[in-house]
């Protein structure tokens, strides 16, 4: 499995999305400050999580976010039932 995600970046409430096969191993980095673009904006939050079967889905998946323009088509992501972020994962 593979998942497309979103952090919050509470430094400057920017957004951050990536994809990424080991979720728990990348929010750990990023949380450690290895991640270029969200060391500077630490503290970070998990708002969105996709699960897809393959990593090029997941993906295809961030492209089509990443092309959004308006910050408020993220937004409205983040309120679709398919966004696991606020179950039960263990990698928050």
């Amino acid at each position: 499995m593979s998942f497309c995600y979103v952090l919050r970046c509470k430094k400057d409430n920017s957004y951050y999305v990536g994809a990424t096969k080991d979720i728990a191993n990348r929010l750990r980095k990023h949380k450690e400050g290895k991640v270029r673009y969200t060391r500077l904006r630490l503290p970070i939050e998990l708002v969105f999580l996709k699960e897809f079967p393959s990593y090029s889905e997941a993906l295809k998946f961030e492209k089509r976010v990443k092309s959004w323009k308006k910050r408020k088509s993220i937004e409205k992501m983040l309120e679709k039932p398919d966004n696991i972020s606020s179950k039960q994962l263990g990698v928050v």
